[in-house]
């Protein structure tokens, strides 16, 4: 048995970060030095406490290499690890839209009959809602590649972004899984970021409901809840609602399991404040990465007014974290969304706007827009390939400086001429079209949304003068502008300004895109009579 022991992620077939000085830490309680080699580099890493922690020189990409761990000047090594890959990492982290697995893809049946990608390796870090807990996941803890019995479950976005970015960069590429479903965002933050203004918030609730319950009978309740919830038929029942349910499924659904145990807040909850940072994000960091992928925001929709706060507080944790205060942040703006089960929307476009905020203020930050692929019946959208495409698309302009369009068109600015409305906007390469493009690939068995059956009208606009709605006769996409013509004025205040807001509902179907076929987002403005 090997004196040294290393976190889980130090495995044979495991990736390390190129270009970055390397991260390295264990514990090696007979030892007093500690020996690391890779390649023609050799550094010794003294022991404090049966602990070392040291910074590994920087390395270039590379396939094939080993990993060697000495104690002391000994000739053999007490740790060999092999088959390494060097190349940029990058952690998907998030809610269940992140999580979502793979088979529960609109694409699934065609990407994995894809040609495979050995430059692509996966990690799913082990859910764990509290230290010592049990669980049987093989599909986590563990490096593998494309056609893995975990390959079904992993992250669909984080696997999109490295087939979509891989052959770009010429290098391998990895995503490490560290997702929970229904997790707010304060169950990945540690304590620092939660003392910040307005977030101690998180801390008062789960305070109020801990109280409840005594601490036995919350232990009890919740060990019970756990073992229903981690049963192979539960399982098997939820994956059948993962793959989506029409609104009478959904119904009949809930009656059915109206009576299931659920697990009360507290200290065995994943959702409580600062749980998940302990249990799965500490565990990981600071393990060299390129970047951050977040698809988060659903369970934080009741505390929509704070949520740029929590996400400046989140980000700033994460950098502090992995002791890089330029570490790359891309994330994903919410999906549309009508009823799931018994979650609304309520909050859903207040978060929207938060997030944008967030790109637009917080450095090192970027945010793609998914307004087009929203299912009013679903909070997870089953085309979770396009949300990895564009993720890697905004990262190979934002992050690598690959040129091309990887930004959703954005307002600009707006004149009033009459009773039209010119709109103009940045990002729209060689213009705005409402034509839907396909969703699906070649040869794909899924409906052609190009088709005229299914083409869907220009929708979302909203356009108030003097707190009245007015109607909108026309709307004329050129190039990079819209031209809205109102049939109508109120006479009596023909002259007031205008206010027109575009997909700030919480569930919409936005059907503008720009050349690169990403679609416009959200906004509002006030127009002054010319």
């Amino acid at each position: 048995m090997s004196r040294i022991q290393l976190p889980q992620i130090y495995q044979n077939h495991m990736m390390l970060q190129r270009d970055k000085p390397l991260h390295i830490r264990g514990t090696a309680p007979s030892a007093s030095v500690v020996t690391i080699v890779l390649e023609q580099t050799r550094i010794q890493c003294p022991v404090s406490d049966g602990k070392f922690s040291c910074r590994f020189p920087a390395q270039p990409a590379g396939r094939d290499k080993t990993l060697y761990f000495y104690i002391e000047e000994q000739a053999e090594p007490d740790i060999m690890l092999t088959h390494i890959s060097i190349g940029d990492i990058w952690l998907a982290a998030g809610q269940s839209n992140m999580e979502f697995f793979l088979r529960y893809d609109a694409h699934w049946n065609d990407t994995r009959r894809l040609s495979s990608n050995p430059d692509i390796h996966m990690y799913n870090c082990p859910q764990l809602a509290f230290e010592g807990q049990q669980k049987d996941r093989p599909d986590s803890g563990r490096w593998f590649q494309e056609g893995d019995r975990a390959w079904a479950t992993f992250s669909a976005p984080g696997y999109s972004f490295a087939r979509s970015l891989q052959p770009d960069l010429k290098v391998p590429v990895g995503i490490i899984g560290c997702n929970w479903g229904g997790t707010p965002a304060c169950a990945w933050m540690d304590e620092e970021a939660l003392r910040q203004p307005h977030l101690d918030i998180f801390f008062k609730e789960y305070e109020a409901e801990i109280s409840v319950h005594s601490t036995e009978e919350l232990e009890q309740i919740s060990r019970s809840a756990l073992a229903f919830e981690y049963s192979y038929r539960h399982q098997l029942e939820w994956r059948a609602v993962m793959y989506g349910l029409t609104s009478d499924e959904q119904q009949t659904w809930m009656k059915e399991h109206k009576d299931d145990p659920v697990l009360p807040m507290g200290p065995f909850h994943h959702y409580r404040p600062c749980g998940l940072y302990h249990t799965m994000v500490q565990k990981l960091a600071p393990f060299s990465l390129k970047g951050i992928l977040w698809y988060q925001g659903e369970s934080d929709s009741n505390h929509a007014d704070i949520y740029d706060k929590t996400m400046k507080s989140l980000i700033a944790c994460f950098r502090r974290t992995w002791q890089d205060e330029a570490l790359p942040f891309l994330f994903v703006q919410l999906a549309p969304f009508g009823r799931w089960l018994d979650c609304g929307n309520e909050g859903y476009a207040r978060i929207r706007s938060k997030q944008e905020l967030i790109s637009k203020t917080v450095p090192g930050t970027a945010m793609v827009s998914i307004m087009d692929l929203g299912m009013y019946e679903d909070i997870h959208p089953k085309f979770k390939m396009e949300v990895g495409e564009r993720l890697a698309l905004l990262a190979k302009g934002k992050v690598y400086g690959i040129p091309g369009l990887c930004e959703s068109p954005e307002f600009l600015a707006a004149n009033r001429e009459g009773n039209q409305i010119i709109l103009s906007f940045s990002n729209t390469g060689e213009g705005l079209h409402s034509e839907p493009y396909r969703f699906v690939r070649k040869n794909q068995s899924i409906k052609n949304l190009s088709a005229p059956e299914n083409r869907r009208a220009i929708s979302s606009f909203r356009i108030l003068q003097s707190g009245q709605p007015l109607n909108i006769s026309d709307i004329w996409i050129q190039k990079d502008q819209i031209l809205l013509t109102l049939p109508e004025m109120h006479s009596e205040a023909s002259s007031d300004p205008v206010e027109i807001s575009f997909a700030e509902e919480n569930y919409c179907e936005v059907s503008i895109w720009n050349e690169a076929n990403l679609p416009l987002k959200p906004f509002h403005c006030t127009v002054q009579h010319a």
